[in-house]
């Protein structure tokens, strides 16, 4: 016979071994349901918290942004840390700067988010916009699906305004009409052109610090006046760039950092500090604010699916053990022990495919109450998706897995001592190996679910401290929404003011409303900031000046969220247009400029209306404690606080106060706006509430998903402990029997079994914290008010398992107790 003809041989064979294996595996697995329906629900819930974790891992970190040639994208930052501010927009003429100056790039794009009114029926809408240069979505790659995108002559002074509607504002306020392409809609009171509308799938993926929201709802041309008349201190546009083919970012970022020292060179407002970019690669930048949490989220699943599986080894390896006899029959009788490796693979892989079936099912059934129950600030979640390479990344970790619990077995059935195990007659075999090796892999499931838990107990505690945060005003019993006067009957200061004031006297009339103000940026919103440096000495290097987020308050408003005050006065109807002006400042302010003095009378020179450089000087007039309004944990920036009757800002969100329910109060308040303005529409309508438990949502989130894994943890951990002392109890009843026969106590017998189950324990518990240590390093930066090594946390995890694993112990030691030593002598 030929070599190719032996080879086919060979492998009809194998084939038909491994055949035959598969049919004897699944009617072992028949002739136990209890052990296969174990086995395939521990591997299911392991596989599918791993598939559901991982489809978010892969979306967010691994999968290249949904835009052509992602990786050639990168986005551009002032740098600003003399002043505080790291990572700032860009002015037009900077923009300008980098499209002139650069060899390395073939584009930039910019955006700015803002708010425009649909006012063309009788049902006006405010609407999510952004204003973007023309070529902003031909640099991302992405064309309209119906019509088409900006061009050059789009933004000529002269030009009509045309608009891009996003596609599910398109489907809803148009009916997917496709002849709404050149069709002529009023925004803010003006005509403006649609020109195409947006693909349904388009996600506008920005960096989350760059404060543009992912669901924008329409998109007009910025205009190219934009790049020119600006001021260079007027910093607003979020910028993107496109590398050439071939460039890396390092050196697209020496490029751009060529161009900050020529202009810094050239330009003698930038003062001595001079200007400085940041340049980072698109991808990287979009997900750096949540790749340390979902890394350790991942971290966690793969170690819930390491302990799974350890579970279902040690549930193999009894099994194993149970069959030592009729192995030995099947080695006695010829076959080798690659034929036994072969059929310990079979059954171990049959399983593992079971586990893997159930897994996706326990994975898209996960994965739809993760994207359900995600928080609004971690909207970027529902791209998850179970595809192809997250069922590749699943059907690759359950065949690695497979292998792996499936050599357990193998292992021992290799040293088998036919000799020994033939002349036994199986009610009493030896067990010694495989009880080690059990013990040990309980020994593991231990140690893991302590890094579980003190991880989930870190975060926990962290949450607790974060809900502890006193953000500096109350938001129970405020509802918020937004308006936006402007156009020509709103455009003079005088006509603001006066629907300002008649805005509030309106709804101050409504029952139940105790107090009404409002405020330019509402609480811990992803509207862009609004700020700027100031200086409180005159010929003060402005390069130098450290930023503030400045805020344009109404009378009313700190009283309406019982900010506070310090010293001095909150505003007055007085702090008008014909008043000089005034300013009230935050404490972590007044500390900063004045230490030791009073800030009131003091004089500040800020930058309320965006220009770059600090000159409008006013007067202190009060101070207020620091307001915690873009981070719950962090006191980001000074602020400067300009009354708005003073400082005109749209949009206006306002707050109502109330003694009772403030979502009751949303009818009431819609009548009260179309009473003075029948077309200016309210929106965003939510109590302030909201606004701050949206703050902590994430960590919320991560919370508990984190202890949902920690507790199923504990679940197959005590299932482990349970399973390897009732294992090595029912191998040695007859043991147990001669010592209750001889004299021993039950309660003897009871401790003798524990102290085995406790030296497991402490050998677990040793090695869990010590892995717990290294672990939580990979959290450190998602902590707060708690350190990496809160005794606490640990504490709570031990006696946790402690205790669980000791009443896991306990069952079989003292069914052991109770074994008639009649009946264990008979038994052997």
């Amino acid at each position: 016979m030929s070599i190719s003809g032996q080879r086919r041989d060979g492998l009809i064979a194998w084939a038909h071994d491994a055949l035959q294996d598969v049919r004897y595996a699944l009617r072992g697995l028949r002739r136990s349901p209890g052990f296969a329906l174990v086995a395939i629900v521990t591997l299911g819930l392991g596989i599918g918290a791993n598939t559901a974790i991982f489809s978010v891992v892969n979306a967010l970190l691994i999968a290249p942004l949904p835009y052509r040639d992602p990786a050639q994208l990168v986005f551009v930052w002032s740098d600003l840390s003399a002043s505080g501010y790291p990572r700032a927009p860009l002015s037009g003429p900077e923009l300008k700067d980098l499209r002139d100056r650069t060899t390395r790039f073939s584009g930039f794009g910019a955006i700015w988010a803002t708010t425009a009114a649909l006012t063309e029926d009788p049902d006006p809408e405010q609407l999510r916009i952004g204003l973007v240069t023309a070529n902003f979505f031909p640099l991302l790659g992405v064309d309209p699906s119906v019509g088409r995108g900006f061009g050059p002559d789009d933004e000529s002074p002269g030009a009509s305004r045309p608009i891009l509607l996003g596609y599910p504002l398109w489907q809803r306020r148009f009916g997917a009409d496709s002849q709404i392409v050149g069709r002529a809609i009023e925004v803010n009171g003006q005509s403006a052109i649609v020109v195409g509308v947006m693909p349904e799938d388009f996600p506008l993926l920005m960096p989350p610090d760059a404060n543009v929201p992912d669901d924008l709802q329409a998109w007009m041309p910025l205009g190219s006046d934009a790049l020119t008349r600006g001021a260079r201190g007027q910093k607003y546009l979020r910028v993107a760039g496109r590398m050439k083919a071939g460039v890396t970012v390092e050196q697209a970022r020496d490029d751009i950092s060529g161009v900050a020292a020529t202009i810094s060179r050239e330009f003698a407002e930038y003062g001595p500090a001079g200007r400085a970019f940041t340049t980072v690669g698109l991808q990287a930048d979009n997900v750096r604010q949540v790749r340390p949490m979902l890394i350790a989220l991942f971290a966690g699943v793969v170690i819930l699916l390491t302990i799974a599986c350890i579970n279902v080894a040690n549930l193999l390896i009894a099994r194993a053990a149970s069959r030592r006899r009729e192995t030995a029959v099947r080695m006695s009788l010829g076959a080798g022990p690659g034929r036994v490796m072969q059929q310990c693979l079979s059954e171990g892989l049959l399983l593992a495919t079971l586990g893997a079936a159930a897994g996706l099912a326990v994975g898209y059934i996960s994965l739809e109450a993760l994207l359900g129950f995600r928080p609004e600030s971690l909207d970027r979640l529902a791209l998850a998706r179970i595809d192809p390479t997250v069922l590749g990344f699943t059907l690759a970790s359950t065949l690695v897995w497979g292998l792996l619990f499936s050599l357990a077995p193998a292992a021992e059935a290799f040293r088998t001592d036919l000799t020994v195990v033939l002349k036994q007659d199986g009610r009493r075999a030896g067990g010694g190996i495989h009880f080690r090796l059990r013990s040990a892999l309980v020994v593991m499931q231990i140690a893991l679910s302590v890094v579980l838990l003190v991880g989930a107990g870190l975060m926990a505690r962290s949450f607790l401290a974060i809900q502890r945060v006193d953000p500096g005003f109350q938001s129970d019993q405020v509802l918020t929404f937004k308006v936006s006067p402007g156009g020509e009957r709103y455009g003079s200061p005088e006509a603001f003011n006066t629907f300002g004031r008649s805005l509030q006297a309106q709804l101050a009339a409504i029952p139940g409303v105790t107090a009404v103000g409002t405020v330019s940026h509402a609480p811990y919103d992803n509207v862009p900031n609004w700020g700027g440096p100031y200086v409180t000495e005159r010929g003060a290097d402005e390069s130098r000046a450290p930023f503030a987020d400045n805020r344009a308050v109404s009378p009313g408003f700190f009283e309406t969220v019982r900010a506070r005050l310090v010293d001095g006065r909150f505003f007055g109807e007085g702090d008008d247009e014909r008043a000089e002006p005034v300013v009230v400042v935050d404490d972590q302010l007044a500390r900063r400029a004045w230490p030791g003095q009073s800030a009131v009378g003091k004089q500040i020179a800020a930058d309320p209306f965006v220009t770059g450089h600090p000159t409008y000087w006013a007067t202190v007039i009060g101070v207020v404690g620091h307001l915690r309004t873009r981070s719950l944990v962090e006191d980001l920036g000074d602020q400067v606080y300009f009354p708005v009757r003073q400082v005109v800002r749209t949009p206006l969100v306002v707050a109502v106060r109330t003694s009772g329910d403030p979502s009751a109060l949303a009818e009431a308040v819609r009548r009260g706006v179309a009473a003075l303005d029948p077309a200016l529409p309210t929106y965003d309508l939510r109590p302030l509430a909201d606004y701050v438990n949206g703050a902590g949502a994430a960590q919320r989130f991560a919370t508990i998903l984190a202890a949902g894994f920690a507790g199923v943890a504990l679940l197959l951990a005590s299932v482990g402990v349970y399973g390897v002392i009732a294992y090595g109890t029912a191998r040695r009843h007859h043991e147990f029997g001669v010592r209750l026969a001889l004299g021993a106590r039950p309660g003897e017998i009871t401790t003798l079994v524990l102290r085995e189950g406790l030296l497991q324990l402490a050998v677990g518990l040793a090695a869990g914290v010590g892995g717990a240590a290294l672990g939580a390093r990979v959290i450190h930066n998602q902590l707060y008010g708690v350190t990496a090594t809160d005794g606490t946390s640990y504490a709570v995890a031990v006696v946790t398992i402690g205790v669980v694993a000791i009443a896991a112990a306990w069952l079989p030691a003292r069914r052991a107790s109770t074994i008639s030593p009649l009946t264990a002598m008979k038994a052997d």
